[in-house]
């Protein structure tokens, strides 16, 4: 039976105690601009729990959590929140986090329990009584489009039919009193939903869900199959079912121990202007706008004194990182593996900004294919970029396995020493990719898609032979070699 005591990875509260206890969330009680000013701060170190911002009325809505997945500056801690999130010490390692993600995908998937209440409902507020004037909302860019309150909240919406409930994390903008308008991109899982309830003719039930569980917020960066459910995976990870209690004003049910919960609808037919937004490939193109659907919300319910997460995205590394990278990476092992290739570990480098991916092969493995390097990087670019994930993913870095791919100075080692120009780079045209990739919407365009590569940082003898030809020069003796070199 599970633990009934509440854990980090289940419980926003208890996560913010836990970083706490660690002494890892500073406390500000002076008085904070939204303008700007609480955006700068949130990039400086620990993460900041802002008690007093400009605006805010008294223990009022609402409170400001920054950098709640970031990185932290403590010798070998550095994944620690993002540890607390999946449940484990904050000491593990990247290979750990990434071996968690993939042993709860083993696991057969557990809907939601249903429940009557929980915190989120303590406080309501219905209809024209919302209004955004009452929230001290940060600018968290002096070039951004608006201010934007949803950056680390959680959209949820579910097919006409009620069969898949997608949890997803996305962006979105304050427009008017009680309006939102959020980027809906329709290869992504919200865009399809929604383009099913544009072609019924009805705008799409929507809620948007603040302070959920931290593991709940990880899953919603998990790329997962199509009408697959995000919330059965949660119980993998935190040891229970992820209790959910009804909207007051449409369908889809929202974490019961949130912080804040809006609900409403989007429209199928209604836009307006959003953005420019800095984006998590760090990045702003000011003036530069689009149109995206009208969220409007119906309903505003929250607990006691309720804590409103942000990401403020900039040059890594932050929470664009952290959650949407490291769910890739887990993906794409299990991809590897699945198909059949020696990959022993997948890792995207924080400061590449989600468009790196560094797969380090396992040597034993390789000779055993009997292949060589154009074969192999062929096959692994095909299944990667053909892939669900492949979509974002530009750029594979193929490392042997003395090289870390947590390890950013090993990776570019790898790369600059061993890595041929043209000779050891695969490209591949037959893939699309997002257009949030810089280059992608802002480069040369070709005649079809931008290309995606494969870059080997392997000599050709590493597929072929058992020995090396090669050893570092270096004077530090490791306790454990990750492979003998005879």
């Amino acid at each position: 039976m599970a633990n009934e005591n509440p854990s980090a990875a289940d419980n926003f509260r208890q996560f913010v105690k836990g970083l706490q206890d660690e002494n890892d969330l500073v406390t500000i009680t002076e008085e904070v601009d939204p303008h700007l000013e609480l955006a700068a701060i949130v990039r400086k170190d620990k993460t900041p729990l802002f008690e007093k911002i400009k605006g805010r009325s008294g223990t009022g809505l609402l409170r400001v959590l920054g950098a709640t997945v970031g990185l932290s500056r403590v010798p070998d801690q550095r994944l620690r929140r993002i540890a607390k999130s999946f449940g484990l010490p904050s000491h593990a390692t990247g290979q750990e986090i990434i071996q968690k993600i993939n042993a709860a995908k083993t696991h057969e998937p557990i809907e939601p329990k249903a429940v009557s209440s929980g915190p989120v409902k303590e406080h309501k507020i219905f209809g024209d009584d919302i209004d955004w004037n009452m929230l001290p909302t940060p600018l968290l860019h002096e070039d951004d489009g608006g201010k934007f309150i949803e950056t680390f909240g959680m959209h949820i919406v579910q097919t006409p039919d009620g069969r898949w409930v997608n949890w997803s994390v996305s962006r979105g903008m304050i427009h008017d009193k009680r309006l939102l308008v959020c980027a809906v991109i329709p290869k992504q899982d919200i865009g399809v939903i929604w383009q099913m309830w544009k072609d019924k003719g009805e705008d799409m039930p929507w809620a948007s869900s603040f302070g959920v569980p931290p593991a709940a917020i990880m899953v919603g960066g998990m790329p997962i199959p199509k009408w697959t459910n995000e919330a059965g995976f949660i119980e993998a990870l935190t040891g229970r079912p992820v209790g959910v209690v009804k909207c007051e004003s449409n369908d889809p049910r929202v974490p019961a121990n949130a912080e804040i919960v809006f609900e409403g609808t989007v429209s199928t037919s209604e836009t307006a202007t959003e953005g420019p937004m800095a984006e998590y490939h760090g990045m702003i193109y000011p003036g530069q706008s689009k149109q995206n659907p009208i969220f409007k919300v119906n309903t505003f319910t929250h607990r006691e004194d309720p804590i409103l997460p942000i990401c403020v995205a900039g040059r890594a590394a932050e929470e664009n990182r952290t959650v949407w990278a490291l769910m890739q990476a887990a993906k794409v092992l299990n991809i590897c593996q699945n198909a059949g290739l020696p990959i022993q570990m997948v890792w995207s480098p924080f400061e590449s900004h989600c468009l790196w991916f560094v797969l380090q092969v396992n040597r034993q493995g390789l000779r055993a294919m009997k292949t060589n390097m154009s074969d192999f990087s062929n096959k692994v670019g095909h299944n990667v970029f053909g892939s669900k994930p492949g979509w974002y993913i530009p750029k594979i870095f193929l490392v042997e396995e003395d090289i870390d791919p947590t390890n950013l100075r090993d990776v570019i080692w790898a790369e600059a020493t061993r890595c041929q120009p043209e000779v050891n780079e695969f490209l591949f045209h037959d893939y699309g990719n997002i257009p949030l990739i810089p280059y992608v919407s802002h480069g040369i365009k070709p005649d079809g898609h931008q290309a995606k590569v494969v870059r080997c940082c392997m000599f050709p003898s590493e597929f072929v032979e058992d020995n090396v030809f090669w050893k570092e020069g270096s004077f530090v003796v490791p306790t454990l070699l990750m492979f003998s070199r005879k």
